[in-house]
C-alpha cells in the first residue's frame, strides 16, 4: 500500500514539476518576446528621430545656399557703392529696390536657420536616442550661431548709427526725401562725410565676414548630414 502512495505522490510532484517548468518557460518567453519587441520599438524609434535629424539637416543647407548667393550679391552692391562713392548717382542703379534691401536690410538679411525639430526633440527628451556624436555635432553648430549672432548684432549697431546720423545732421533733408528707400539720395547728399563712408565701409567688411562664418556653418550642416547617413 505505502508504495502505491509513494508512487502517487512521485507522479505528483513530476507532473507539478512539469507544470510549473511550462509555466516557468512561457512566462520567460512572453519576457524575451516582450524585450525583442521593445528593443524594436527602440531601434524604430530611433530610426525615426534619424530621419527627423536628416530632413531637417536637408533643408537647412538648401536654406544656407541660398543665402550665401544673397550675400555674395550683397557684398557686391556694397563694393559698388563703395568703390563709386565720389561718383555714386542714385539714378543709375538699374534696381534700386533691391540695392537698398542690399544694403539696409539688415534684419531682413539676417540668416535665420529653424531648428525646429531639433529642439522639439531636445525638448521631448528624444535626442537621446541618437549617438553622442550627433548630439556634439549640433552642439557645435549652435555654438557657430552664437558667433553668427555676434557679428549680426554689431552689423545692426552700425546700421543704426549710420540712419542715427542721418538723422541728426540732415534733418532738413526729409522735406524731399524719406527712409529707407531714399537711403542712396541721402548718401549722395552726405559723401562728404567720412563718418557715414567709414561705417558703410565697415559694414562691408561685416558683410564679409557674415558670408564667411555662414561658409562655416554650411560645412558644419554638411558635416551632420554624412554623419546622419551613415548611422542608418
Amino acid at each position: 500500500m505505502g508504495g502505491w502512495v509513494d508512487l502517487d505522490m512521485r507522479n505528483i510532484l513530476a507532473k507539478g514539476g512539469v507544470e510549473f517548468l511550462a509555466v516557468f518557460l512561457g512566462i520567460a518567453l512572453s519576457l524575451w518576446v516582450d524585450d525583442v519587441n521593445k528593443e524594436k520599438e527602440l531601434e524604430k524609434q530611433k530610426l525615426e528621430v534619424y530621419n527627423l535629424l536628416k530632413k531637417q539637416t536637408d533643408e537647412l543647407l538648401l536654406y544656407t545656399k541660398s543665402k550665401l548667393i544673397e550675400y555674395e550679391r550683397q557684398a557686391d552692391t556694397f563694393k559698388n557703392l563703395i568703390d563709386n562713392w565720389e561718383s555714386f548717382n542714385p539714378d543709375t542703379v538699374k534696381d534700386k529696390k533691391e540695392f537698398v534691401s542690399d544694403i539696409f536690410f539688415v534684419l531682413g538679411n539676417a540668416y535665420y536657420p529653424d531648428f525646429t525639430t531639433y529642439e522639439t526633440l531636445m525638448n521631448s527628451g528624444e535626442i537621446n536616442l541618437v549617438d553622442f556624436n550627433t548630439i556634439k555635432m549640433f552642439g557645435r553648430l549652435y555654438k557657430l550661431m552664437d558667433d553668427y549672432k555676434a557679428t549680426h548684432n554689431k552689423e545692426i549697431s552700425w546700421r543704426d548709427f549710420i540712419e542715427d546720423r542721418l538723422l541728426s545732421n540732415y534733418s532738413k533733408h526729409f522735406k524731399n526725401y524719406g527712409m529707407p528707400w531714399d537711403i542712396l539720395e541721402f548718401f549722395q547728399i552726405a559723401k562728404n562725410d567720412d563718418t557715414i563712408y567709414a561705417y558703410l565701409k565697415s559694414l562691408y567688411a561685416i558683410k564679409k565676414n557674415t558670408r564667411s562664418r555662414v561658409l562655416v556653418i554650411e560645412q558644419s550642416l554638411t558635416d551632420i548630414r554624412d554623419h546622419l547617413s551613415n548611422m542608418h
